[in-house]
């Protein structure tokens, strides 16, 4: 067996465990505490705890009656872990078992009971100090002279879970839309780790060391970091999550810097206000300026925060995907050429693109073909396995160029009550660029105003607000929507009575004091909750256009 030969996940597990025991390929915090040590994680030591858990797992269910048993293959599993090295050990210890781990999030796990869900496997002090006894007393066992392949727990009988049947299920983000459970097939996770967008022939190596700020129950996490580090052979280093940090969904900019220097990251990925966030702390610019890739997903970033990043001397490099269909497009490029938003799609996916909207054709939707490379899309058309990905991207910096930047999705193009269509994302990330990655969002009532929903560009983060606009503040957001309306549509520019501020008070309209409490939702990965957004909001929308026929 080879490496290009192998077709499911484990497989590749037990591959790497058995040819390379005692190569590193992951780094742990020992503790979620911004200061803590970490620990280097081998193949051997990391099959090795996966086959203990599955072993102690099997156990225990060999005494139950088999009608009782929940750890069948192909039987779907809830797990409710913060993103880590044990969220890690419980996943690949199921899919040893052919078991289907489905990652609960914070914000899926209420949602779970309307799922496909059977037992959740919670995480209570008794799994967790099992599966970290288990780490630091057997620590010895994995040494450089432990035999290749001495403790590995068996893989399933050859045939019985293939490349195309599902390996793991994970929730969207619902940063788009209503987050929803997606099946992922061993072929389409495979396909996106050697598409070209994690690892570029001739630039890395296996010297590399990745911090990544997305949890690994979302595909940029997962993908980008956990399976391209287990494929490739670098180093994946899950960061700590501090309960102060952005309440434990994800790591402080100053978490992140300090933990990087300690670790030595050559390489650093993120969501849009993360990236922007490490950048504007202190020291984040030169830690950026030391690594030899910054990569930004999850969300598209402002243009002008990325031309500022790059006008430092930073190699960054935009990648785009989807929990759908994982890794699509990336800008990988040679260090120096400034284009990093000229995306190209990944050399591995069949697809095409499909004029969006009235001539003359500028806007494009990305469409998907299904193909045995990358398995079957679950929400392709049944006849042409065909995915609509909902996705617009224009061609850039030119027509022909053959790169492509991301502009919206036709999911957020909104009807005027001129009957003509509106895309808000570019407004929106013009407002956050200009505001230092504060976020905004439109909520379009249609008809020709529009109001917006930001925090204070004195806030550290998404989220995080303070708790009085001074005036001067107010007029620096006021002169941010400005400059989105000279570039607007006449019939979509934004009133200065229809902006809504976000502040640590509630929410207040740009020139009227009086508050709510209330925040923008934010997602696990760090990006606001459009839906929830407006849901939130209502009242406060509706004000806005309260007398507007």
């Amino acid at each position: 067996m080879s490496l290009d030969s192998i077709t499911t996940l484990d497989s590749l597990l037990t591959f790497r465990a058995e040819d390379s025991p005692n190569h590193r390929f992951l780094i742990r915090p020992v503790e979620d505490t911004a200061n803590t040590a970490f620990e280097e994680i081998t193949y051997g030591i990391f099959d090795f705890h996966v086959s203990q858990l599955a072993k102690a797992w099997m156990i225990e269910e060999t005494a139950k009656k088999p009608e009782g048993s929940q750890l069948r293959p192909k039987a779907v599993v809830g797990v409710f872990f913060p993103s880590g090295y044990t969220l890690a050990v419980v996943m690949f210890a199921l899919i040893r078992l052919g078991v289907v781990p489905f990652c609960l999030s914070l914000e899926t796990l209420r949602k779970a009971s309307s799922t496909s869900v059977k037992t959740i496997f919670q995480n209570d002090d008794q799994l967790r100090v099992r599966i970290l006894e288990v780490a630091r007393s057997d620590l010895a066992y994995c040494s450089a002279t432990t035999e290749a392949g001495r403790f590995s727990y068996p893989q399933l009988s050859p045939g019985l879970i293939s490349g195309q049947d599902t390996v793991v299920l994970q929730h969207t983000s619902g940063s788009t839309a209503f987050p929803k459970p997606v099946k992922l097939s061993n072929a389409l996770l495979l396909r996106s780790i050697r598409g070209g967008s994690w690892w570029v022939e001739g630039f890395h190596s296996q010297s590399d060391i990745a911090l990544g700020q997305p949890p690994i129950f979302h595909v940029f996490g997962f993908i980008g970091g956990l399976l391209n580090a287990l494929l490739r052979g670098h180093t994946f280093a899950f960061p700590p999550l501090p309960p102060s940090d952005n309440g434990g969904l994800f790591p402080s900019s100053d978490t992140l810097r300090s933990y990087a220097t300690r670790i030595s990251a050559t390489e650093f990925f993120g969501v849009s206000s993360t990236v922007v966030g490490l950048a504007r702390c202190e020291g984040g610019m030169e830690l950026f300026k030391s690594m030899r890739r910054v990569v930004v997903g999850g969300a598209p970033m402002p243009r002008a925060n990325g031309d500022w990043i790059v006008q430092h001397g930073v190699h960054l490099v935009e990648v785009f995907g989807s929990t759908e269909a994982g890794s699509l497009l990336n800008s990988n490029r040679p260090v120096g050429d400034p284009a990093w938003q000229s995306m190209r799609v990944c050399s591995n996916l069949p697809h095409h693109f499909e004029p969006y909207g009235p001539a003359p054709h500028t806007v494009f939707e990305l469409v998907l073909h299904s193909s045995p490379l990358t398995g079957e899309f679950s929400a392709a058309d049944t006849q042409t396995g065909y995915f609509h990905t909902h996705d617009l991207f224009q061609e850039w910096p030119n027509p022909g160029s053959g790169t492509w930047r991301h502009c919206g999705r036709s999911d957020d193009v909104l009807l005027l009550s001129s009957g003509q269509n509106w895309n808000p994302r570019p407004m929106e990330l013009q407002i956050e660029a200009v505001l230092n990655g504060s976020t905004a969002c439109c909520h379009l009532w249609t008809c020709p105003s529009a109001s917006w929903g930001t925090h204070s560009p004195r806030a550290s983060g998404p989220g995080s607000m303070v708790a009085d606009v001074e005036p001067e503040a107010r007029e620096a957001i006021w002169a941010a929507i400005q400059v989105a309306n000279a570039v607007a549509p006449s019939n979509a520019r934004i009133a200065r009575d229809s902006v809504l501020l976000v502040t640590a008070k509630g929410v207040v309209p740009l020139d009227d004091p009086k508050t709510e409490p209330k925040n923008i939702p934010i997602a696990d990965k760090g990006t606001p909750l459009r839906a929830k957004t407006y849901a939130l909001f209502a009242e406060e929308i509706d004000s806005v256009y309260k007398g507007v026929v």
